[in-house]
């Protein structure tokens, strides 16, 4: 068997092989996306360490399927296998002298090695980017904390939501009327990381290509989410005036929102630009009078009373079904969608169905399930050609990648896994935060 899985489609990144240290979603992310372009990632865990949910849930808890945990519940944990399809998995202690060796065994065979765990770290388990180049010199290696590699937050432990709040996006999501306290958790900017990570890694692999070097990459997850608040700092550099929140309204534009139609909870967005599109728009609604009514007939006007636009338009769409009003809506030109939830809705929408982007997957403990797939295109024959390997469980590939990559005998594997150097179970407290329960039921 040949030590690198190759696509017989070709692919990008095929034949490139990149070690991934990464939990939760910016890491793990990167590595879903390098896969989807064909580059072998081996996501290295520890049974010392899991991120893939506690190790005893409750019945019925979110996230698994049918609300079962199952006997090995961090094989099952719904997050995980959505955001690690093509990976190998491997479970290696890297606070052991043996872990470690056989991690830079690993690296001397690698292209990438990247991680999204805080600063120093890997510096304290003696991995850091001075060691990986001596294994291998053209090695290319990126870390991404929350808060970059240097400066005075660089030890800063994050999350996505606590970027979203350093950045100032926390304080323009939501309603005018509402508690900053009441906006929902988002972790948007672990998704920019991670897609700016995979983008970083690429350009690095081609620099190689021509250059013969490799190199370190300091990937600040805050600073990548930046740019996507470049309207709202330009604004207060020109006027001096912070942007507040504005719920679904526009500055300028009106109507612009979301709507209730028919049924529960169903609605739709609907925006319009110009004075020509809002008279289109009450021909459909079969009130022309709306267009010349002296507090709608301008856009100006229509901003001054978005209240009472916005309870108009409400009145006529919500015993409307929102499909037919978004077709409707769209083949006059005017800017339009349904508001799907991320059940049925998503998964049943009918351009997401041609294009088949869900795709069944059949997870060994998960069970068989629809799954966002790749989301990169390439001239193939069939979209179901795509790589989708579903998620690995813990350790599946260690014999795999130990004994037939690195040749390791099998007696040594087994000396190993009572060392609990490797293993495919979890160790107890393994999990984040399960030391300190530990503690605390003690």
């Amino acid at each position: 068997m040949s030590d690198r899985i190759t696509n017989s489609n070709y692919m990008p990144l095929d034949g490139i092989r990149a070690l991934e240290l990464a939990e939760i979603w910016a890491g793990p992310f990167c590595g879903l996306l390098m896969g989807d372009m064909g580059a072998e990632i081996i996501k290295v865990e520890a049974i010392q360490r899991i991120g893939r949910g506690p190790i005893a849930p409750k019945e019925g808890s979110a996230g698994y399927p049918e609300g079962d945990p199952g006997k090995a519940p961090w094989n099952r944990q719904g997050m995980f296998n959505a955001v690690n399809r093509n990976k190998l998995g491997i479970t290696l202690d890297l606070g052991s002298e043996e872990g470690k060796e056989m991690f830079l065994d690993l690296v001397n065979i690698s292209d990438v090695v990247f991680t999204n765990y805080s600063n120093g770290v890997m510096e304290r388990l003696g991995l850091g980017y001075d060691t990986l180049r001596k294994v291998r010199p053209d090695i290319i290696v990126l870390f991404t904390p929350g808060y970059g590699n240097s400066g005075p937050y660089r030890n800063f432990r994050s999350m996505g939501m606590a970027i979203d709040a350093i950045s100032g996006h926390s304080s323009l999501r939501g309603y005018p009327d509402e508690e900053l306290n009441t906006n929902s958790l988002v972790h948007h900017p672990d998704a920019v990381a991670a897609a700016t990570a995979s983008f970083a890694i690429s350009a690095a692999l081609y620099n190689r290509t021509i250059t013969g070097k490799g190199q370190f990459i300091d990937l600040s997850q805050a600073e990548a989410f930046a740019p996507h608040m470049g309207e709202m700092f330009l604004e207060y550099q020109m006027t001096g005036k912070e942007r507040s929140r504005r719920g679904n309204s526009h500055p300028v534009l009106a109507p612009h929102g979301c709507y209730r139609c028919e049924g529960e909870d169903k609605w739709i967005t609907i925006a319009i630009e110009s004075d020509t599109k809002w008279a289109k728009m009450c021909e459909i609604m079969n009130a022309p009078s709306l267009a010349i009514n002296s507090k709608f007939s301008t856009t100006s006007s229509r901003q001054k009373n978005k209240s009472l636009l916005d309870k108009t338009i409400t009145e006529w769409t919500s015993t409307r079904d929102r499909y037919k009003l978004f077709y409707l809506l769209q083949e006059a030109g005017i800017a339009s969608g349904p508001v799907l939830n991320s059940g049925e809705d998503a998964y049943q929408d009918p351009h997401l169905q041609e294009r088949q982007y869900f795709q069944v997957v059949s997870h060994p403990e998960a069970g068989v399930f629809p799954l966002s797939g790749p989301i990169w295109r390439y001239p193939l024959k069939d979209p179901q050609d795509l790589p989708h390997n579903p998620a690995p469980t813990l350790g599946q590939h260690n014999s795999y990648i130990l004994s037939e990559v690195l040749g390791l005998p099998n007696e040594d594997m087994e000396i190993l896994a009572k060392k609990d150097i490797i293993g495919t179970d979890p160790l107890l407290g393994s999990d984040m935060g399960g030391i300190r329960r530990l503690k605390s039921e003690k």
